[in-house]
């Protein structure tokens, strides 16, 4: 859990300037939740860290369309 943690607080400080925070964090959850329950042992941290990042970023798309 911890490692989860520290995995979405650094997708968080990567997408920190973005306008679009509260989609960005709801995606950079959902996207690391999912990816921890992919893999297991260093596997699992990859499989985490991808899916926080691809998280994020839909996040943050998702953010910019509802902002148009």
């Amino acid at each position: 859990m911890k490692k989860l943690i520290t995995i979405l607080l650094l997708g968080l400080f990567l997408n920190a300037c973005s306008a679009t925070t509260g989609t960005t964090v709801a995606g950079c959850a959902a996207g690391g939740y999912t990816g921890s329950k992919i893999g297991k042992g260093q596997g699992n941290t990859i499989a985490t860290i991808v899916g926080t990042a691809l998280g994020c970023k839909a996040g943050n798309e998702v953010g910019k369309t509802i902002n148009k």
